[in-house]
């Protein structure tokens, strides 16, 4: 790992459990692969067949540029980190500025990937066809490694967020961690496969796997809750401080070595469920640094998801729709 003199691999730091109101440090967010996301809308999506298109739209993507945009309309102090690139990057660069957020991004050759997302409307699923995004050599990332370092010492929290492009190590999230820890910050982390594994390794204080990835994971097939919090338990054995483990249709875990909380959610009209579990980071994210307690984080990761999720497209929930949502959002403690 380059350009950070003061950082030691492995090193521990003391962390900030929370911030007072009104408090000047920021959450960063991090997007290595960030993308254009082109949503189509369809009303019963036939494989293989003709569909007719509703409507369509283009939206500025990537996991941590979501949760930004999401940190942003709750009205939280974020900054966008990551690598973008050269050919189209302007495209999301001046997506961001126009809503106001901070971002600080290495350049590297190449163009923004299109991940086509197709949602059918009649059944709520969502098919997604996603590009790999060009190929990032070392001196990108030591390029971003110090951008990072210059911005740790002013961070709350800093949330890894989504896939790789070809060249990223699959330990790389793993480092950033590690990094972050030095510093005192604690780490989000959101991702699959090797880097989720990896990433454990150096002790997030919460990870976000759906029923999928948690499956992955851990090597177990997930039917029931209680599954779940197995699970869930397993990767918390490994370094996980927590586990939110968002089921779709049948809720939301936040799993604990000693506690486990569930949220059934809310029955509301579903019109795009992309961003929705970037969403869900974000709420919990915006409850964890004002130091509210494990139902709360809960409850406010469901709403924010639950505000995206009647939005079209990749359209992140507004402070207006999580109030309205907050409300009607519980969570039960599991025995």
């Amino acid at each position: 790992m380059s350009g950070a003199q003061r950082f030691r691999p492995g090193a521990t730091g003391r962390f900030r459990l929370g911030r007072k109101k009104g408090g000047a440090e920021m959450i960063l967010t991090v997007t290595l692969n960030p993308c254009i996301d082109h949503t189509v809308k369809v009303e019963g999506f036939a494989p293989g067949g003709t569909n007719r298109i509703l409507a369509s739209r283009s939206d500025a993507g990537g996991k941590g540029v979501n949760v930004s945009a999401a940190l942003k309309n709750l009205g939280e102090d974020t900054r966008c980190l990551g690598l973008n690139f050269r050919q189209n990057g302007a495209f999301l660069t001046d997506v961001l500025r126009s809503r106001g957020i901070d971002c600080d991004f290495a350049e590297v050759n190449g163009a923004l990937r299109t991940n086509i997302k197709i949602f059918d409307a009649a059944t709520g699923v969502m098919s997604e066809l996603n590009e790999r995004g060009p190929e990032v050599g070392p001196e990108a990332l030591e390029e971003f490694e110090i951008i990072l370092e210059r911005c740790l010492p002013g961070a709350s929290l800093l949330i890894l967020d989504g896939s790789v492009p070809p060249g990223v190590p699959a330990a790389y999230y793993r480092t950033l961690t590690e990094r972050a820890a030095w510093h005192g910050v604690r780490t989000v982390l959101d991702a699959r496969g090797e880097l989720l594994l990896e990433g454990i390794r150096a002790r997030p204080c919460l990870i976000k796997p759906n029923r999928e990835e948690l499956e992955e994971a851990a090597g177990e097939r997930i039917v029931s809750r209680r599954d779940a919090v197995r699970a869930a338990r397993r990767l918390i054995g490994l370094g996980a401080g927590m586990v939110c483990a968002s089921l779709g249709r049948d809720g939301a875990l936040l799993v604990t070595a000693g506690e486990a909380y569930f949220s059934a959610g809310a029955d509301i009209p579903v019109r795009g469920v992309q961003g929705a579990g970037d969403a869900l980071v974000a709420g919990m994210s915006y409850a964890m640094v004002r130091g509210l307690p494990l139902p709360e984080i809960l409850r406010y990761g469901v709403a924010a998801a639950h505000g995206s999720l009647i939005l079209e497209g990749t359209q992140m929930c507004g402070r207006g729709d999580f109030m309205k949502m907050l409300p009607r959002i519980s969570a039960e403690r599991m025995d």
